[in-house]
Protein backbone atom coordinates (compact mmCIF):
# COMPACT_ATOMS: atom_id res chain seq x y z
CA UNK A 1 0.00 0.00 0.00
CA UNK A 2 2.59 2.59 0.85
CA UNK A 3 5.13 2.05 -2.04
CA UNK A 4 2.00 1.90 -4.30
CA UNK A 5 1.63 5.33 -3.09
CA UNK A 6 5.14 6.70 -3.66
CA UNK A 7 6.66 5.66 -0.32
CA UNK A 8 9.95 4.37 -0.50
CA UNK A 9 10.65 2.13 2.99
CA UNK A 10 14.03 3.12 4.25
CA UNK A 11 14.09 1.12 7.37
CA UNK A 12 11.81 -2.09 9.07
CA UNK A 13 11.41 -2.73 13.07
CA UNK A 14 14.36 -0.24 13.73
CA UNK A 15 14.96 0.28 17.38
CA UNK A 16 17.11 3.02 19.32
CA UNK A 17 16.77 4.95 22.78
CA UNK A 18 14.66 2.36 24.32
CA UNK A 19 11.95 2.62 21.46
CA UNK A 20 11.02 0.87 17.92
CA UNK A 21 10.11 2.81 14.58
CA UNK A 22 8.28 0.37 12.83
CA UNK A 23 8.93 1.65 9.39
CA UNK A 24 10.46 4.83 8.29
CA UNK A 25 9.83 5.72 4.60
CA UNK A 26 10.61 8.89 2.70
CA UNK A 27 7.20 10.73 0.91
CA UNK A 28 9.49 13.67 -1.52
CA UNK A 29 11.42 15.56 0.56
CA UNK A 30 9.30 14.31 4.29
CA UNK A 31 10.65 11.36 6.27
CA UNK A 32 7.78 9.61 7.40
CA UNK A 33 7.45 7.13 10.42
CA UNK A 34 4.62 4.52 10.18
CA UNK A 35 2.77 2.81 13.41
CA UNK A 36 1.68 -0.41 11.94
CA UNK A 37 -0.64 -1.65 14.50
CA UNK A 38 -3.39 -5.36 14.04
CA UNK A 39 -5.83 -6.78 15.56
CA UNK A 40 -8.30 -9.71 15.10
CA UNK A 41 -11.44 -7.93 15.80
CA UNK A 42 -11.95 -4.20 14.87
CA UNK A 43 -10.43 -1.13 16.73
CA UNK A 44 -12.47 0.28 18.92
CA UNK A 45 -12.85 4.23 17.96
CA UNK A 46 -12.97 5.46 21.53
CA UNK A 47 -9.61 4.10 22.25
CA UNK A 48 -6.64 5.17 20.30
CA UNK A 49 -4.63 2.52 18.96
CA UNK A 50 -1.18 4.52 20.05
CA UNK A 51 -0.87 5.33 23.46
CA UNK A 52 0.80 8.00 24.71
CA UNK A 53 3.63 6.02 26.45
CA UNK A 54 4.18 4.19 23.02
CA UNK A 55 4.17 8.04 20.69
CA UNK A 56 6.94 8.85 23.57
CA UNK A 57 9.54 6.09 22.95
CA UNK A 58 8.81 6.33 19.27
CA UNK A 59 9.86 9.93 19.40
CA UNK A 60 12.80 8.96 20.88
CA UNK A 61 13.62 6.43 18.52
CA UNK A 62 12.51 8.58 15.48
CA UNK A 63 15.00 11.51 16.90
CA UNK A 64 17.62 9.14 17.46
CA UNK A 65 17.10 7.65 13.15
CA UNK A 66 17.04 11.64 12.04
CA UNK A 67 20.33 12.14 14.01
CA UNK A 68 22.01 8.70 13.51
CA UNK A 69 21.16 9.12 9.26
CA UNK A 70 21.73 13.00 9.25
CA UNK A 71 18.59 14.06 8.06
CA UNK A 72 17.57 15.72 11.28
CA UNK A 73 16.70 18.43 8.71
CA UNK A 74 13.73 17.49 6.93
CA UNK A 75 10.33 17.92 7.91
CA UNK A 76 8.70 14.47 9.19
CA UNK A 77 5.28 12.61 9.97
CA UNK A 78 3.84 10.55 11.73
CA UNK A 79 1.53 7.68 9.82
CA UNK A 80 -0.75 5.02 11.42
CA UNK A 81 -1.53 2.16 9.60
CA UNK A 82 -4.11 -0.87 10.96
CA UNK A 83 -5.36 -3.36 9.85
CA UNK A 84 -8.08 -6.04 11.21
CA UNK A 85 -8.42 -9.98 10.47
CA UNK A 86 -5.76 -12.43 9.38
CA UNK A 87 -2.17 -10.22 8.79
CA UNK A 88 -1.35 -12.06 5.67
CA UNK A 89 -4.95 -11.07 4.17
CA UNK A 90 -6.51 -8.29 6.39
CA UNK A 91 -9.98 -8.20 6.01
CA UNK A 92 -9.37 -4.33 6.93
CA UNK A 93 -6.35 -1.82 5.69
CA UNK A 94 -6.59 1.18 6.86
CA UNK A 95 -3.38 3.98 6.30
CA UNK A 96 -4.01 7.43 8.43
CA UNK A 97 -1.78 10.20 7.12
CA UNK A 98 -0.68 12.52 9.97
CA UNK A 99 -1.85 11.17 12.81
CA UNK A 100 0.44 13.68 14.86
CA UNK A 101 3.08 15.92 13.15
CA UNK A 102 6.11 17.45 14.21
Amino acid sequence: MLCRAGLIILARNWRAAGGEIDLAALEGETLVFVEVKSRAGAFPEERPAVSAAQRRRTARATRAFRERFGVAHLPFRFDLVTMTGDPDRPNDLRWRKSYRES
